[in-house]
């Protein structure tokens, strides 16, 4: 256990170069883009569903997906899975970029996260806890579609508040690099570490008041990063409980968060297709809710932020016992954390309904 241990040190220890890397190009890389903004007028505009009072530059994906580029160029060769979740990932932060600055259609924006999706997984990336028949394989594919676009949407929906998403993305990643870092994932410790100071760079603009915005472009790169990097951890060939368990707990408030709202919008009839889905904005998600309930915007970034922690705290523990009554117990656990947001979240509803 010990030389696990020692291991792992060493490991954190070597990707301190990436981490660094990424965090200082993003850091200088972030003042250019806030000017760029400026000057070609692509900001944030304040409207009645949005909290800030004044225009935000909101290019800073642009300074994210350079600043990652030029980190992962610095340390070829790398699989093809590693490359694929990098151009992937460009593409749909590119059309994020663009949708910033000129609207896309959502039926455009589906498209390009689909192609996206397609790169990944043409590179043999994606679940593996499936059935090798024709159509395990089939439903593997499906399976991977479905939760890259869930994770990539749902990061874009929690980009409602100074410094949230990119607080979230970031937090969760530094449990993914633990964890490949103690399996001994080189790749995927790699790209974790790149995109953890790729976060923090950009926090110290993004976090209030923010100078910036990550616009749908950053939301969208960070979310296919981190879906991509959730496919890409070993763990999903040690079984269909910790395949399922690692991943989904590590991201479970914005999982939970999309599955909460998208039951409760259809349910009230605010959307009626896919596209609808994709369009729809307000202010129905988690990060409202505890708004609604007095939370400052600081106080409610910092308490989601503690539960990311809580929660991969929790896998870390399910990473390294795997037992039975741990998994249970870790799931029990987790699952209370869910209740403890449910209830917020309902509580939190019937206050903003009060005051309509």
């Amino acid at each position: 256990m010990l030389a696990s241990y020692k291991y792992l040190w060493g490991m954190m220890g070597e990707f301190l170069e990436p981490f660094g890397m990424g965090f200082m190009l993003v850091l200088l890389l972030t003042p250019v883009m806030i000017i760029i903004a400026n000057k070609f007028g692509i900001l944030d505009q304040p409207s009645a569903r949005k909290i800030h009072h004044q225009p935000v530059p909101r290019l800073g994906g642009l300074g994210i997906i350079i600043g990652f580029w030029v980190v992962a160029s610095f340390h070829l060769p790398l699989s093809k899975q590693f490359w694929a979740i990098l151009v992937g990932g460009t593409i749909v932060g590119l059309m994020g970029v663009a949708d910033d600055i000129r609207p896309l259609s959502s039926r455009i924006r589906l498209m390009g996260q689909l192609v996206a999706s397609f790169i990944v997984m043409s590179s043999g990336l994606m679940v593996s806890f499936c059935p090798k028949e024709w159509w395990g394989v089939l439903l593997a594919g499906v399976i991977t579609i479905i939760w890259i676009l869930g994770i990539v949407n749902s990061v874009n929906f929690a980009d409602g508040l100074d410094g949230l998403a990119t607080g979230m993305v970031g937090i969760s990643t530094v449990f993914f690099f633990l964890i490949a870092s103690y399996l001994r994932q080189v790749d995927v410790a790699l790209i974790a570490a790149i995109l953890v100071g790729s976060c923090v760079g950009f926090l110290v603009y993004n976090f209030k008041p923010a100078k910036i915005y990550l616009g749908d472009g950053g939301s969208t790169f960070l979310g296919f990063i981190v879906a991509c990097i959730a496919l890409y951890g070993g763990w999903s060939a040690d079984g269909f409980v910790v395949a399922l368990g690692v991943p989904t707990i590590i991201l479970g408030v914005l999982i939970f968060d999309m599955i909460y709202i998208t039951v409760a919008r259809i349910k009230n009839g605010s959307v009626r297709s896919f596209r609808q889905w994709m369009d729809f904005t307000g202010k129905d998600h988690f990060h409202h809710r505890l708004l609604s309930l007095g939370f400052t915007e600081v106080g409610a970034v910092s308490l989601i932020y503690l539960i990311h922690v809580v929660l991969g705290l929790n896998v870390l523990v399910l990473e390294k016992l795997r037992n039975p009554l741990v998994v249970f117990i870790m799931g029990v656990q987790s699952f209370l954390v869910f209740l403890i947001i449910l209830l917020l979240m309902r509580v939190g509803r019937g206050i903003s309904e009060k005051k309509v």
